[in-house]
């Protein structure tokens, strides 16, 4: 099988050492990944720049030192783009992945771009036909958002971050079998494969690793 060189795009900082190290082992020999970070080049007071003012919508990423970061999801919109084409540019991949679960507005790429949202809503709405919908995401402040974005009859949401202490995933999943929801979505790619085990072993309901489903994705077309 031809060779293929896919880059896999965090809207924080690379390397991923939270994450390639779970993935990298999924993908076949011939798939080379390369790793890029929107704020690889930023300075401290730049990254501060880019984070949420008052009344903005927040995502969450992880900088190359471990924290967690908080980004204004309209300054992220606007940057992307730009570094989705560079990175076809200067590192001469067939395709990107973003490791980020956020529902960003539509562009046209000339070459496949895969965003994690659009499987984990085919999944959902063709296969699953999901009405009632366990969701966790990484901040409270989040929740109403992910009511929004996901639009189903019934959306149960918990707040826990992947990259800091929080809400054990026991409270979590008790709530989850109580609402007796169709399927769960971890709404954030820095959640791990144990994760999705740990919830997974305590509801009867299918639960959706973003990370996962982006592998999947790349197998799929290379």
């Amino acid at each position: 099988m031809d060779s293929a060189k896919i880059g896999l795009l965090t809207i924080g900082q690379s390397p991923r050492e939270d994450i390639m190290p779970e993935l990298s082992p999924l993908f076949p020999s011939h798939i080379e990944i390369l790793e890029a970070g929107l704020l690889d080049n930023l300075s401290s007071e730049e990254i501060r720049k880019l984070q949420p003012e008052r009344g903005e919508t927040s995502l969450v990423s992880r900088l190359r030192e471990g924290s967690q970061v908080e980004l204004s999801e309209k300054k992220i919109r606007i940057l992307l783009p730009e570094v989705i084409e560079s990175m076809k540019t200067k590192m001469d991949v067939n395709a990107v992945g973003i490791l980020c679960t956020h529902d960003f507005p539509k562009t046209k790429f000339s070459f496949p771009v895969i965003f994690p949202c659009d499987y984990l809503n085919f999944l959902m709405n063709e296969i699953l036909h999901t009405k009632s919908l366990g969701v966790v995401v990484p901040l409270e402040n989040q929740i109403e958002m992910a009511k929004k974005k996901w639009e189903k009859d019934k959306i149960v949401v918990e707040a826990k971050s992947p990259y800091a202490e929080g809400k054990g995933w026991e409270e979590i999943s008790q709530r989850f079998a109580q609402e007796k929801i169709d399927a769960a979505i971890l709404d954030c790619i820095g959640y791990t494969i144990k994760d999705k085990q740990e919830i997974q072993n305590l509801i009867s309901a299918p639960v959706l690793l973003p990370r996962v489903i982006l592998v999947s994705a790349i197998h799929q077309l290379f």
